[in-house]
């Protein structure tokens, strides 16, 4: 008879902002949040246009998405923008209170997707709705090919998304295990800060397929547990 697969209940890792550590990054999520929720109440009917860079695992996808459930739950309007589909929004309707693209520079150099972006934006303007990009690196290294984008982009009002301290990181691995019912101890810990990354989007995928583990086979979560994991992996 095949092993019964055992999956974790009762965890939500959806992204939102209560599982997002703003530690380094408070003054950033204030911004965001002021804004949105004066959008959400009528008080802001101008463009606002944001730029968030930050180094791969910072955190930048998370927080785009933390924001789209935020934005629901008070009744926004938001769209995610994709160049492949020549801009069309994959979700909402023509008016949006809120646009979001994660990985500006995914389509930076293509003159086609550049002058749809850059029409695009001027849309948004009309519409007097907020904008929000992120990019792995500053607004001025970007090197757009059409003049007018590159400015466009410059004049946003510009944020870095730091990342978590290391100290920061093993406080959202163990709290993440506790929602699960797993003990991390400080050996364990040590050994995967060691031996295998320091990218939390990472870890916690690492830290799921353990959960599976542990509970298919019963055993406590361990250094040989978890090497028996990346071995499968």
């Amino acid at each position: 008879m095949p092993a019964q697969l055992i999956l974790p209940m009762g965890v939500d890792d959806t992204p939102g902002f209560d599982n997002f550590v703003d530690n380094p990054n408070k003054k950033l999520l204030a911004f965001l949040k002021t804004q949105l929720k004066q959008r959400s109440t009528g008080r802001v009917s101008s463009y606002e246009g944001v730029f968030i860079w930050g180094e791969p695992g910072s955190g930048k996808s998370h927080l785009l998405a933390a924001l789209a459930q935020w934005v629901k739950q008070n009744d926004g309007k938001i769209a995610w923008l994709d160049a492949e589909r020549s801009w069309m929004p994959r979700n909402g309707n023509a008016l949006n209170r809120v646009y979001l693209l994660d990985d500006v520079e995914s389509f930076i150099t293509d003159a086609a997707a550049e002058r749809g972006f850059l029409t695009l934006i001027e849309r948004i303007k009309q519409q007097n709705s907020m904008l929000l990009v992120t990019a792995g690196q500053p607004v001025k290294r970007l090197e757009a090919g059409l003049p007018d984008l590159s400015s466009r982009l410059q004049a946003m009002e510009c944020f870095e998304l730091l990342a978590l301290s290391e100290k920061d990181k093993r406080e959202v691995l163990r709290q993440r295990a506790s929602q699960r019912g797993i003990l991390l101890s400080d050996e364990v810990l040590n050994w995967l800060f060691t031996h295998t990354t320091r990218e939390l989007g990472v870890l916690l995928d690492l830290l799921e397929r353990i959960d599976v583990q542990s509970l298919s086979q019963k055993r406590k979560v361990t250094i040989p547990l978890i090497k028996s994991v990346l071995e499968e992996a």
